[in-house]
């Protein structure tokens, strides 16, 4: 009767001790903050990009990033994402935001909100030794690469119709996956030229020193943003986050870290685009 009693007690020790057990991990995994994935094109250097390894995340938007969940209590995880698949992604529920190098449009805005936090600067990039471009005026009947979903893409439609208008040859606008393709299209003479943002153009530059340059300037107004599905409650959270960041000089020094302070803004503006 004794054996009993002390196998009925034991056993009674060890369910309380695994519910115990259980109520712990259920309590951790309430406590624990759901981490936000955000979708970045890994081939927009500087601003986003996987490291030797394959694996680790590194760049502008992946700094600014750290500084925004610190701010915000919530992990941020980084995937990877084509360009074009973003905004479906955002609007689908697949994305909780994008930062991606991407910028602000009232077009995109029917689908997405924003948070802007860099003023846009752009240049063309070449071959070393091929003539300088100043604007898009002068790309009539050259070969200009892009990456597929990109804005410039509408800029050059609009260009090329002027060039055509003016009894010149119409641009000859090539497509790629990516940035990183774009820029072995141009390296490899199948394109003679690509639009890019200033930042990812000087990263270019620094690893293919001899081989390729920037000229001139396009489109530089306007802002790089985080986007957010359309009425999302983060993106009002991310603005508070963003202000907070700037407030206490995080911001500025990602943007030191990657000698872009010049893009910097004062404080981050919501749906801001002028085109």
């Amino acid at each position: 009767m004794r054996v009993r009693l002390f196998i009925a007690a034991a056993l009674a020790v060890a369910a309380t001790a695994s519910c115990s057990s259980g109520d712990a991990a259920d309590a951790d995994t309430a406590l624990t903050p759901k981490a936000l994935v955000a979708a970045a094109d890994p081939s927009l250097l500087p601003y986003n990009f996987l490291d030797a390894d394959g694996k680790t995340w590194k760049g502008i938007n992946v700094d600014l990033a750290a500084a925004l969940s610190a701010k915000l209590g919530r992990p941020v995880t980084f995937t990877s994402a084509g360009f074009d698949t973003i905004i479906p992604g955002l609007t689908s529920g697949r994305f909780d935001i994008a930062m991606t190098g991407m910028f602000d449009t009232k077009e995109r805005q029917k689908s997405v909100d924003f948070v802007d936090y860099l003023a846009a600067k752009n240049n063309f990039l070449t071959r070393t030794g091929y003539a300088d471009i100043a604007t898009m005026d002068d790309l009539c009947g050259i070969a200009v690469g892009i990456p597929s979903g990109a804005l410039e893409a509408d800029l050059l439609a609009d260009a090329s119709k002027k060039c055509t208008t003016a009894g010149k040859k119409a641009i000859d606008v090539k497509e790629f996956a990516d940035l990183d393709a774009t820029v072995l299209a141009l390296l490899s003479s199948r394109i003679d030229v690509t639009p890019n943002d200033s930042a990812a153009n000087a990263y270019i530059l620094s690893k293919n020193e001899g081989k390729v340059k920037t000229s001139g300037g396009y489109q530089n107004e306007g802002y790089f943003a985080a986007a957010f599905p359309k009425n999302s409650e983060l993106t009002k959270q991310f603005e508070t986050a963003f202000q907070e960041i700037i407030a206490d000089g995080t911001y500025k020094k990602a943007l030191e870290t990657w000698g872009i302070t010049d893009r910097g803004l004062d404080a981050p503006i919501v749906n801001g685009s002028p085109f």
